[in-house]
């Protein structure tokens, strides 16, 4: 499976608003005899250009709103300290 460079991006733009596979595909007007393998695709299939648009889209949501997390916990913000806390030990465990 293929997609062109506008749907690339618009992949990318729609998992960073936290879109899943199925609805993207939906508004990708994948075909309905593609649309299983787009969302294995986005979610398992490492090589593929399908797959790294999707997940770059996801994380760079991701690391935003980590890093506002930060921001708030460094500002002393009770609801974000426990974030915080909880991205060092998910990152100590990870590394």
């Amino acid at each position: 499976m293929e997609l062109t460079d506008e749907q690339l991006e618009k992949l990318e733009q729609m998992s960073a608003a936290l879109m899943p596979p199925v609805e993207i595909a939906i508004l990708l007007r994948i075909p309905p005899s593609e649309k299983a393998l787009f969302i294995q695709t986005c979610k398992n299939h490492v090589n593929s250009p399908i797959y790294e648009a999707y997940q770059r889209g996801k994380l760079t949501t991701k690391f935003e709103l980590r890093q506002t997390v930060v921001k708030l916990a460094k500002a002393g913000s009770p609801a974000a300290e426990p974030l915080a806390e909880k991205y060092i030990r998910d990152q100590l465990n990870n590394e």
